[in-house]
Protein backbone atom coordinates (compact mmCIF):
# COMPACT_ATOMS: atom_id res chain seq x y z
CA UNK A 1 0.00 0.00 0.00
CA UNK A 2 0.97 3.59 -0.11
CA UNK A 3 1.57 3.71 3.35
CA UNK A 4 0.72 7.22 3.77
CA UNK A 5 -1.40 8.66 6.74
CA UNK A 6 -3.13 11.90 7.20
CA UNK A 7 -4.26 13.19 10.57
CA UNK A 8 -6.72 16.30 9.83
CA UNK A 9 -8.58 18.19 12.71
CA UNK A 10 -11.96 16.83 13.38
CA UNK A 11 -13.61 19.89 11.83
CA UNK A 12 -11.63 19.82 8.91
CA UNK A 13 -12.18 15.91 8.52
CA UNK A 14 -15.46 16.75 8.83
CA UNK A 15 -15.91 19.34 5.66
CA UNK A 16 -13.91 17.03 3.49
CA UNK A 17 -15.98 14.70 4.38
CA UNK A 18 -19.51 16.35 3.89
CA UNK A 19 -18.28 18.68 0.90
CA UNK A 20 -18.70 17.94 -2.67
CA UNK A 21 -15.56 18.56 -4.93
CA UNK A 22 -16.69 20.81 -7.17
CA UNK A 23 -17.43 22.88 -3.74
CA UNK A 24 -14.15 22.47 -2.04
CA UNK A 25 -12.77 23.82 -5.70
CA UNK A 26 -14.84 27.15 -5.77
CA UNK A 27 -14.27 27.85 -2.44
CA UNK A 28 -10.41 27.54 -2.79
CA UNK A 29 -10.61 29.70 -5.71
CA UNK A 30 -12.82 32.06 -3.56
CA UNK A 31 -9.51 31.86 -1.18
CA UNK A 32 -6.43 31.67 -3.41
CA UNK A 33 -7.65 32.80 -6.62
CA UNK A 34 -7.55 36.76 -6.36
CA UNK A 35 -3.84 36.50 -6.02
CA UNK A 36 -2.34 35.84 -9.68
CA UNK A 37 -5.24 38.76 -10.72
CA UNK A 38 -4.14 40.47 -8.55
CA UNK A 39 -0.61 40.07 -9.52
CA UNK A 40 -1.85 40.34 -13.26
CA UNK A 41 -3.36 43.97 -12.16
CA UNK A 42 -0.12 45.21 -10.29
CA UNK A 43 2.21 44.12 -13.69
CA UNK A 44 -0.02 46.06 -16.15
CA UNK A 45 -0.35 48.85 -14.41
CA UNK A 46 3.62 49.46 -13.53
CA UNK A 47 3.81 48.45 -17.16
CA UNK A 48 1.53 51.28 -18.24
CA UNK A 49 3.40 53.40 -15.76
CA UNK A 50 6.43 52.66 -17.18
CA UNK A 51 5.61 53.55 -21.01
CA UNK A 52 4.10 56.75 -19.56
CA UNK A 53 7.55 57.90 -17.79
CA UNK A 54 9.16 56.68 -20.93
CA UNK A 55 7.17 58.53 -23.22
CA UNK A 56 8.08 61.41 -21.40
CA UNK A 57 11.44 61.47 -21.11
CA UNK A 58 11.83 60.40 -24.61
CA UNK A 59 9.98 63.60 -25.54
CA UNK A 60 12.86 65.38 -23.50
CA UNK A 61 15.09 64.16 -26.00
CA UNK A 62 16.97 66.50 -28.21
CA UNK A 63 17.94 64.91 -31.85
CA UNK A 64 19.45 65.76 -34.57
CA UNK A 65 19.56 64.96 -38.17
CA UNK A 66 22.57 64.47 -39.68
CA UNK A 67 23.26 64.11 -43.23
CA UNK A 68 26.55 61.95 -44.07
CA UNK A 69 28.33 62.13 -47.84
CA UNK A 70 31.35 60.53 -48.77
CA UNK A 71 33.75 60.96 -51.96
CA UNK A 72 33.34 58.80 -54.36
CA UNK A 73 37.10 57.08 -54.55
CA UNK A 74 36.78 57.22 -50.70
CA UNK A 75 34.47 54.37 -50.57
CA UNK A 76 35.54 51.05 -48.36
CA UNK A 77 33.65 47.85 -48.10
CA UNK A 78 31.13 47.31 -45.63
CA UNK A 79 33.61 46.20 -42.92
CA UNK A 80 34.04 50.10 -41.71
CA UNK A 81 30.53 50.08 -40.66
CA UNK A 82 30.69 47.04 -38.95
CA UNK A 83 33.70 48.65 -37.09
CA UNK A 84 31.37 51.81 -36.62
CA UNK A 85 28.63 49.86 -35.19
CA UNK A 86 30.86 48.10 -32.57
CA UNK A 87 32.33 51.23 -31.21
CA UNK A 88 28.89 52.86 -31.52
CA UNK A 89 28.37 49.98 -28.47
CA UNK A 90 29.80 52.61 -26.43
CA UNK A 91 26.78 54.83 -26.33
CA UNK A 92 25.35 52.65 -23.87
CA UNK A 93 25.00 53.79 -19.97
CA UNK A 94 24.36 51.15 -16.82
CA UNK A 95 20.35 52.28 -16.23
CA UNK A 96 19.83 52.02 -12.41
CA UNK A 97 16.47 50.80 -11.14
CA UNK A 98 15.24 54.44 -10.24
CA UNK A 99 16.24 55.79 -13.36
CA UNK A 100 14.77 53.53 -15.26
CA UNK A 101 11.21 53.13 -12.75
CA UNK A 102 10.91 56.36 -11.80
CA UNK A 103 12.70 58.34 -14.56
CA UNK A 104 11.80 56.25 -17.13
CA UNK A 105 15.65 56.10 -19.26
CA UNK A 106 16.51 54.00 -21.14
CA UNK A 107 19.55 53.34 -23.77
CA UNK A 108 19.25 55.53 -26.71
CA UNK A 109 18.20 54.63 -30.18
CA UNK A 110 20.19 55.93 -33.16
CA UNK A 111 17.92 55.63 -36.79
CA UNK A 112 19.98 55.35 -39.81
CA UNK A 113 18.38 56.00 -43.02
CA UNK A 114 18.18 56.25 -46.80
CA UNK A 115 15.47 58.38 -48.22
CA UNK A 116 14.72 58.88 -51.75
CA UNK A 117 13.40 62.12 -52.53
CA UNK A 118 12.23 62.65 -56.34
CA UNK A 119 15.22 59.76 -57.41
CA UNK A 120 17.43 61.49 -55.18
CA UNK A 121 18.84 59.37 -52.76
CA UNK A 122 20.72 60.34 -49.66
CA UNK A 123 21.98 58.94 -46.37
CA UNK A 124 20.84 60.21 -42.83
CA UNK A 125 22.43 59.29 -38.86
CA UNK A 126 19.54 60.51 -36.35
CA UNK A 127 20.56 60.56 -33.31
CA UNK A 128 20.31 62.17 -29.49
CA UNK A 129 22.47 65.63 -29.13
CA UNK A 130 24.93 64.62 -26.99
CA UNK A 131 25.85 61.98 -29.16
CA UNK A 132 26.95 63.54 -32.49
CA UNK A 133 30.40 64.21 -31.36
CA UNK A 134 30.34 60.05 -30.48
CA UNK A 135 28.86 59.56 -33.70
CA UNK A 136 31.22 61.93 -36.15
CA UNK A 137 34.46 60.59 -34.46
CA UNK A 138 33.71 57.16 -34.88
CA UNK A 139 32.85 57.76 -38.23
CA UNK A 140 35.18 59.60 -38.94
CA UNK A 141 37.98 57.42 -38.02
CA UNK A 142 36.55 54.81 -40.96
CA UNK A 143 35.60 57.27 -43.75
CA UNK A 144 38.32 60.33 -43.09
CA UNK A 145 37.33 62.50 -46.50
CA UNK A 146 33.21 62.10 -45.19
CA UNK A 147 31.36 65.40 -44.48
CA UNK A 148 28.93 64.84 -41.70
CA UNK A 149 26.63 67.92 -41.99
CA UNK A 150 23.58 68.71 -39.65
CA UNK A 151 20.09 69.22 -41.44
CA UNK A 152 17.21 71.25 -40.10
CA UNK A 153 14.89 70.42 -42.15
CA UNK A 154 12.92 66.66 -41.37
CA UNK A 155 12.06 65.24 -44.94
CA UNK A 156 9.59 63.05 -43.30
CA UNK A 157 7.61 66.39 -42.28
CA UNK A 158 6.84 66.60 -46.43
CA UNK A 159 4.25 64.63 -46.44
CA UNK A 160 0.56 64.39 -45.02
CA UNK A 161 0.36 62.36 -41.41
CA UNK A 162 -3.65 61.31 -41.69
CA UNK A 163 -5.39 60.08 -44.14
CA UNK A 164 -7.37 59.71 -46.11
CA UNK A 165 -5.92 62.52 -47.94
CA UNK A 166 -7.19 64.38 -50.90
CA UNK A 167 -3.71 64.28 -53.00
CA UNK A 168 -1.11 61.88 -51.21
CA UNK A 169 -1.37 58.00 -50.68
CA UNK A 170 1.31 55.99 -48.32
CA UNK A 171 2.12 52.60 -48.34
CA UNK A 172 4.86 50.38 -46.69
CA UNK A 173 5.42 48.04 -44.20
CA UNK A 174 8.02 46.82 -40.99
CA UNK A 175 10.38 44.06 -41.44
CA UNK A 176 10.87 41.42 -39.02
CA UNK A 177 13.20 37.78 -39.22
CA UNK A 178 11.36 34.84 -40.04
CA UNK A 179 13.03 32.55 -37.77
CA UNK A 180 14.65 32.98 -34.41
CA UNK A 181 16.96 35.75 -33.80
CA UNK A 182 20.32 33.80 -33.42
CA UNK A 183 19.99 32.76 -36.72
CA UNK A 184 21.84 34.77 -38.82
CA UNK A 185 21.00 36.61 -42.41
CA UNK A 186 23.38 36.81 -44.86
CA UNK A 187 26.15 39.42 -44.78
CA UNK A 188 28.36 41.16 -46.64
CA UNK A 189 31.04 38.38 -46.20
CA UNK A 190 29.10 35.77 -48.46
CA UNK A 191 29.01 38.55 -51.32
CA UNK A 192 32.59 38.69 -51.69
CA UNK A 193 33.16 36.57 -55.17
CA UNK A 194 36.70 35.16 -54.17
CA UNK A 195 37.22 33.62 -57.59
CA UNK A 196 37.45 36.99 -59.18
CA UNK A 197 39.62 39.22 -60.17
CA UNK A 198 40.30 40.67 -56.74
CA UNK A 199 37.64 39.71 -55.00
CA UNK A 200 35.50 41.87 -55.96
CA UNK A 201 32.05 42.73 -53.50
CA UNK A 202 28.48 41.97 -55.27
CA UNK A 203 26.76 44.77 -52.66
CA UNK A 204 23.20 43.44 -51.64
CA UNK A 205 22.27 46.97 -51.09
CA UNK A 206 22.68 48.48 -54.93
CA UNK A 207 18.90 46.48 -55.53
CA UNK A 208 17.34 48.94 -53.15
CA UNK A 209 19.08 52.18 -54.18
CA UNK A 210 18.24 51.50 -57.93
CA UNK A 211 14.59 51.23 -56.87
CA UNK A 212 15.13 54.47 -54.89
CA UNK A 213 16.50 56.15 -58.32
CA UNK A 214 13.58 55.25 -60.07
CA UNK A 215 11.32 57.64 -58.06
CA UNK A 216 9.85 60.26 -60.15
CA UNK A 217 9.09 63.66 -58.99
CA UNK A 218 6.06 63.77 -56.31
CA UNK A 219 7.34 60.21 -55.45
CA UNK A 220 9.36 59.56 -51.91
CA UNK A 221 11.01 56.50 -51.15
CA UNK A 222 12.40 55.74 -47.45
CA UNK A 223 14.08 53.01 -45.35
CA UNK A 224 15.30 53.66 -41.73
CA UNK A 225 16.90 51.12 -39.31
CA UNK A 226 16.26 51.83 -35.76
CA UNK A 227 19.07 50.50 -33.31
CA UNK A 228 19.00 50.27 -29.51
CA UNK A 229 21.97 48.76 -27.28
CA UNK A 230 20.27 46.03 -25.57
CA UNK A 231 20.88 45.66 -21.19
CA UNK A 232 22.67 42.73 -21.55
CA UNK A 233 24.08 40.08 -24.18
CA UNK A 234 21.85 37.29 -22.73
CA UNK A 235 20.96 36.95 -26.34
CA UNK A 236 24.01 35.65 -27.38
CA UNK A 237 23.29 32.29 -24.46
CA UNK A 238 19.88 30.94 -26.39
CA UNK A 239 22.30 30.76 -29.54
CA UNK A 240 24.61 28.57 -27.39
CA UNK A 241 21.73 26.55 -25.95
CA UNK A 242 20.80 26.23 -29.31
CA UNK A 243 23.96 24.92 -30.72
CA UNK A 244 23.67 22.71 -27.84
CA UNK A 245 20.77 20.89 -28.48
CA UNK A 246 21.68 20.46 -31.81
CA UNK A 247 24.90 18.93 -31.16
CA UNK A 248 23.10 16.63 -28.07
CA UNK A 249 24.87 18.28 -25.31
CA UNK A 250 21.61 19.88 -23.94
CA UNK A 251 22.90 21.79 -19.97
CA UNK A 252 21.23 19.78 -17.17
CA UNK A 253 20.07 22.19 -14.87
CA UNK A 254 19.48 21.40 -11.08
CA UNK A 255 15.53 21.32 -10.26
CA UNK A 256 14.37 24.09 -7.80
CA UNK A 257 12.42 23.49 -4.53
CA UNK A 258 9.41 24.10 -6.17
CA UNK A 259 9.90 21.38 -8.89
CA UNK A 260 11.02 18.83 -7.09
CA UNK A 261 8.09 19.24 -4.92
CA UNK A 262 6.04 19.56 -7.94
CA UNK A 263 7.92 16.22 -9.14
CA UNK A 264 6.68 14.20 -6.00
CA UNK A 265 3.47 15.46 -6.12
CA UNK A 266 2.89 14.16 -9.80
CA UNK A 267 4.58 10.47 -8.71
CA UNK A 268 2.49 10.07 -6.06
CA UNK A 269 -0.89 9.21 -8.01
CA UNK A 270 1.49 6.96 -10.72
CA UNK A 271 3.23 5.24 -7.31
CA UNK A 272 -0.43 4.52 -6.04
CA UNK A 273 -1.75 2.65 -9.18
CA UNK A 274 1.67 0.67 -8.92
CA UNK A 275 1.21 -0.03 -5.84
CA UNK A 276 -2.28 -1.80 -6.18
CA UNK A 277 -1.73 -3.10 -9.78
CA UNK A 278 1.77 -3.91 -9.22
CA UNK A 279 2.59 -2.65 -12.13
CA UNK A 280 5.68 -0.35 -11.57
CA UNK A 281 5.26 3.16 -13.50
CA UNK A 282 7.17 6.57 -12.63
CA UNK A 283 5.59 9.68 -13.27
CA UNK A 284 8.07 10.93 -16.53
CA UNK A 285 8.98 7.63 -17.82
CA UNK A 286 12.27 6.59 -18.38
CA UNK A 287 15.22 9.62 -18.59
CA UNK A 288 16.38 10.13 -21.89
CA UNK A 289 20.01 9.50 -22.35
CA UNK A 290 22.40 11.93 -24.01
CA UNK A 291 23.80 10.36 -27.53
CA UNK A 292 27.12 11.62 -27.19
CA UNK A 293 27.82 10.82 -31.33
CA UNK A 294 24.87 12.96 -32.20
CA UNK A 295 28.00 15.53 -33.41
CA UNK A 296 28.91 12.81 -35.72
CA UNK A 297 25.44 12.65 -37.07
CA UNK A 298 24.71 16.50 -37.70
CA UNK A 299 22.92 16.49 -41.14
CA UNK A 300 24.61 19.45 -43.59
CA UNK A 301 21.37 22.09 -42.79
CA UNK A 302 22.82 21.56 -39.14
CA UNK A 303 26.16 22.12 -39.65
CA UNK A 304 25.79 25.20 -41.27
CA UNK A 305 23.42 26.52 -38.88
CA UNK A 306 25.52 25.48 -35.93
CA UNK A 307 28.21 27.42 -38.08
CA UNK A 308 26.20 30.99 -38.73
CA UNK A 309 24.87 30.58 -34.80
CA UNK A 310 28.84 30.31 -33.54
CA UNK A 311 29.65 33.25 -35.97
CA UNK A 312 26.59 35.88 -35.23
CA UNK A 313 26.91 35.45 -31.28
CA UNK A 314 30.53 36.17 -31.12
CA UNK A 315 29.80 40.23 -32.47
CA UNK A 316 27.91 42.42 -30.92
CA UNK A 317 24.25 42.55 -30.90
CA UNK A 318 21.61 45.58 -31.20
CA UNK A 319 18.40 45.61 -31.10
CA UNK A 320 16.71 46.51 -34.27
CA UNK A 321 13.67 47.51 -36.46
CA UNK A 322 13.67 48.37 -40.23
CA UNK A 323 10.65 49.98 -41.26
CA UNK A 324 9.99 51.18 -45.17
CA UNK A 325 7.79 53.93 -46.72
CA UNK A 326 6.13 54.68 -50.32
CA UNK A 327 4.70 57.85 -50.51
CA UNK A 328 3.29 59.66 -53.67
CA UNK A 329 0.66 61.80 -55.35
CA UNK A 330 -2.46 60.32 -56.65
CA UNK A 331 -1.91 60.65 -60.31
CA UNK A 332 1.85 58.62 -59.55
CA UNK A 333 1.20 56.38 -56.88
CA UNK A 334 2.20 52.89 -58.08
CA UNK A 335 1.23 50.52 -55.01
CA UNK A 336 1.46 47.63 -57.22
CA UNK A 337 5.02 48.17 -58.64
CA UNK A 338 6.51 49.31 -54.66
CA UNK A 339 4.96 46.25 -52.73
CA UNK A 340 6.82 43.79 -55.53
CA UNK A 341 9.62 46.37 -55.15
CA UNK A 342 9.65 45.46 -50.80
CA UNK A 343 9.69 42.04 -50.96
CA UNK A 344 11.79 41.61 -53.48
CA UNK A 345 14.60 44.18 -51.85
CA UNK A 346 15.47 41.92 -48.98
CA UNK A 347 15.45 38.95 -51.06
CA UNK A 348 19.59 39.59 -50.93
CA UNK A 349 20.05 38.68 -47.58
CA UNK A 350 17.97 35.29 -47.69
CA UNK A 351 19.80 32.44 -46.23
CA UNK A 352 16.49 29.61 -46.65
CA UNK A 353 18.75 27.14 -44.33
CA UNK A 354 19.84 29.64 -41.67
CA UNK A 355 17.08 33.23 -41.50
CA UNK A 356 15.34 35.64 -43.90
CA UNK A 357 13.34 38.75 -43.69
CA UNK A 358 9.58 38.59 -43.82
CA UNK A 359 7.01 41.03 -43.85
CA UNK A 360 4.76 42.22 -40.78
CA UNK A 361 1.34 42.05 -41.93
CA UNK A 362 -0.35 43.64 -39.41
CA UNK A 363 1.75 46.62 -40.49
CA UNK A 364 0.74 46.72 -44.44
CA UNK A 365 -1.68 48.45 -45.06
CA UNK A 366 -4.06 46.38 -47.11
CA UNK A 367 -7.40 46.84 -48.93
CA UNK A 368 -7.83 43.16 -50.68
CA UNK A 369 -11.08 43.17 -48.69
CA UNK A 370 -13.72 44.61 -47.59
CA UNK A 371 -13.12 44.23 -43.69
CA UNK A 372 -9.60 45.57 -44.72
CA UNK A 373 -10.27 48.36 -46.15
CA UNK A 374 -12.00 49.59 -43.33
CA UNK A 375 -8.51 49.48 -41.97
CA UNK A 376 -6.83 50.74 -44.76
CA UNK A 377 -6.72 54.98 -43.80
CA UNK A 378 -6.02 53.76 -40.12
CA UNK A 379 -2.93 51.60 -41.42
CA UNK A 380 -1.61 54.49 -43.29
CA UNK A 381 -1.66 57.08 -40.33
CA UNK A 382 0.17 54.78 -38.15
CA UNK A 383 2.80 54.01 -40.72
CA UNK A 384 3.51 57.24 -41.61
CA UNK A 385 3.80 58.48 -37.81
CA UNK A 386 5.72 55.73 -36.63
CA UNK A 387 8.30 57.01 -39.59
CA UNK A 388 8.44 60.20 -39.04
CA UNK A 389 8.51 59.97 -35.13
CA UNK A 390 10.73 57.10 -35.11
CA UNK A 391 8.84 54.73 -32.98
CA UNK A 392 10.48 51.98 -31.69
CA UNK A 393 8.37 50.20 -29.25
CA UNK A 394 5.03 50.05 -31.28
CA UNK A 395 4.70 47.81 -34.32
CA UNK A 396 6.29 45.45 -35.08
CA UNK A 397 8.73 43.01 -32.13
CA UNK A 398 12.23 43.75 -31.69
CA UNK A 399 15.01 41.30 -32.87
CA UNK A 400 18.73 41.74 -32.56
CA UNK A 401 21.03 42.02 -35.48
CA UNK A 402 24.56 41.93 -34.98
CA UNK A 403 27.36 44.73 -36.05
CA UNK A 404 27.93 42.77 -39.29
CA UNK A 405 24.49 42.75 -40.06
CA UNK A 406 23.84 45.94 -39.54
CA UNK A 407 26.98 47.34 -41.77
CA UNK A 408 25.55 44.83 -44.58
CA UNK A 409 21.36 46.86 -44.64
CA UNK A 410 23.46 50.47 -44.16
CA UNK A 411 27.02 50.91 -45.75
CA UNK A 412 28.12 53.19 -48.68
CA UNK A 413 28.75 50.86 -52.16
CA UNK A 414 32.03 50.35 -53.24
CA UNK A 415 33.70 52.64 -55.73
CA UNK A 416 33.66 50.09 -58.74
CA UNK A 417 30.00 49.26 -58.13
CA UNK A 418 28.61 52.89 -57.15
CA UNK A 419 25.03 53.55 -58.26
CA UNK A 420 25.01 57.25 -60.36
CA UNK A 421 21.89 58.32 -58.03
CA UNK A 422 24.00 58.34 -55.10
CA UNK A 423 24.14 62.36 -53.79
CA UNK A 424 28.12 61.88 -53.99
CA UNK A 425 31.22 64.25 -52.33
CA UNK A 426 32.71 65.70 -55.76
CA UNK A 427 35.64 66.96 -53.44
CA UNK A 428 37.08 66.57 -50.30
CA UNK A 429 36.78 68.85 -47.41
CA UNK A 430 40.07 69.20 -45.68
CA UNK A 431 40.94 71.37 -42.51
CA UNK A 432 41.93 74.84 -42.33
CA UNK A 433 45.21 75.36 -42.06
CA UNK A 434 46.77 75.25 -37.82
CA UNK A 435 48.21 78.77 -37.67
CA UNK A 436 44.96 80.24 -39.47
CA UNK A 437 43.31 83.06 -37.45
CA UNK A 438 39.74 82.96 -35.93
CA UNK A 439 37.46 85.81 -35.51
CA UNK A 440 38.21 86.62 -31.50
CA UNK A 441 41.70 85.75 -31.34
CA UNK A 442 42.82 89.49 -32.01
CA UNK A 443 41.69 92.58 -30.26
CA UNK A 444 39.05 94.54 -31.40
CA UNK A 445 36.58 93.65 -34.07
CA UNK A 446 38.38 90.09 -34.38
CA UNK A 447 40.33 91.29 -37.58
CA UNK A 448 44.21 90.74 -37.27
CA UNK A 449 46.15 94.12 -37.82
CA UNK A 450 48.22 93.87 -40.72
CA UNK A 451 50.58 97.00 -39.41
CA UNK A 452 51.43 94.98 -36.34
CA UNK A 453 52.04 92.09 -37.98
CA UNK A 454 53.95 93.76 -41.12
CA UNK A 455 54.90 96.77 -38.72
CA UNK A 456 58.91 96.99 -40.04
CA UNK A 457 59.76 98.40 -43.92
CA UNK A 458 62.42 96.49 -45.74
CA UNK A 459 65.19 98.41 -44.17
CA UNK A 460 64.14 97.78 -40.76
CA UNK A 461 62.43 101.17 -39.73
CA UNK A 462 59.54 100.67 -37.71
CA UNK A 463 56.28 101.53 -39.98
CA UNK A 464 54.37 104.23 -37.40
CA UNK A 465 50.28 104.67 -37.91
CA UNK A 466 51.14 107.68 -40.10
CA UNK A 467 53.72 105.82 -42.45
CA UNK A 468 51.30 102.49 -42.79
CA UNK A 469 49.13 104.48 -45.56
CA UNK A 470 52.21 105.38 -47.21
CA UNK A 471 53.35 101.93 -46.94
CA UNK A 472 53.21 100.28 -50.89
CA UNK A 473 53.95 96.87 -52.45
CA UNK A 474 56.83 97.09 -54.98
CA UNK A 475 55.12 96.69 -58.66
CA UNK A 476 55.82 93.94 -60.80
CA UNK A 477 58.24 94.54 -63.67
CA UNK A 478 57.85 92.11 -66.68
CA UNK A 479 60.99 91.70 -68.38
CA UNK A 480 61.61 93.04 -71.81
CA UNK A 481 62.82 90.92 -74.38
CA UNK A 482 65.40 92.09 -77.09
CA UNK A 483 65.72 91.50 -80.34
CA UNK A 484 66.39 87.46 -80.92
CA UNK A 485 65.30 86.37 -77.96
CA UNK A 486 63.05 83.57 -77.67
CA UNK A 487 60.61 83.42 -74.49
CA UNK A 488 60.78 80.47 -71.96
CA UNK A 489 58.07 78.31 -71.50
CA UNK A 490 56.69 78.72 -67.45
CA UNK A 491 57.48 82.24 -67.60
CA UNK A 492 55.58 85.60 -68.27
CA UNK A 493 55.50 86.13 -71.73
CA UNK A 494 58.28 89.35 -72.02
CA UNK A 495 57.40 92.78 -73.18
CA UNK A 496 58.03 93.80 -76.81
CA UNK A 497 61.35 96.37 -76.66
CA UNK A 498 60.32 100.14 -75.46
CA UNK A 499 57.45 99.31 -73.73
CA UNK A 500 57.17 99.57 -70.11
CA UNK A 501 54.09 99.52 -67.89
CA UNK A 502 55.22 102.05 -65.38
CA UNK A 503 55.59 104.73 -67.61
CA UNK A 504 51.91 105.99 -67.67
CA UNK A 505 49.63 104.06 -65.17
CA UNK A 506 46.37 102.98 -66.52
CA UNK A 507 42.95 104.92 -65.38
CA UNK A 508 39.86 102.69 -66.40
CA UNK A 509 38.28 106.71 -66.51
CA UNK A 510 40.54 107.90 -68.81
CA UNK A 511 41.73 106.61 -72.47
CA UNK A 512 44.53 104.13 -73.43
CA UNK A 513 47.81 104.93 -72.40
CA UNK A 514 49.76 106.65 -75.64
CA UNK A 515 53.05 104.36 -75.25
CA UNK A 516 50.96 101.44 -76.62
CA UNK A 517 52.36 99.77 -79.85
CA UNK A 518 50.59 100.21 -82.90
CA UNK A 519 50.37 97.51 -85.16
Amino acid sequence: MLGIVLNFPPAVAHYIAATPVESMAAHALLIVGWIPIFGVLVWGMAHVWLDFKQEKYAAALHYVMLEVRVPQMAIQTPKGMDIFFTNLAGSRSSITWREHWLLGKEQPVFSFEIASNGGHVQFFIRCIDKYRDLVEADFYAQYPEAQITEVEHDYTKDIPHKYPNDEWEAFGAEFVLKNPQYLPLRTYADFEHQGEKEGRFKDPLLPILEIMGKMQVGENFWMQILIQQPDDQNWAKEGLKYAAKVMGKEEKHDPSFLAQLGSVAASLPMEAVGQLTGIAATAHGDEKKADDFRVFKLTPAEKAQIEAVTEKISKLGWRTKIRVCYSAKKNKFRKGMMAAAMKGMMHSYTNTVVNQFGMHNPSIPKDDYFWMEWQYAGKQTKLTKRFTNRSFGPGATLYVLNTEELATLWHFPAADARTPVLAALGARLAEAPAGLYFAGDADGDGIPDWKQQHGQAAGGEVVSDEMASDVKLPTPVAPTVSAGEVPVAGLPAPLPPGLDLRDEPIDPKSAAPGNLPVA
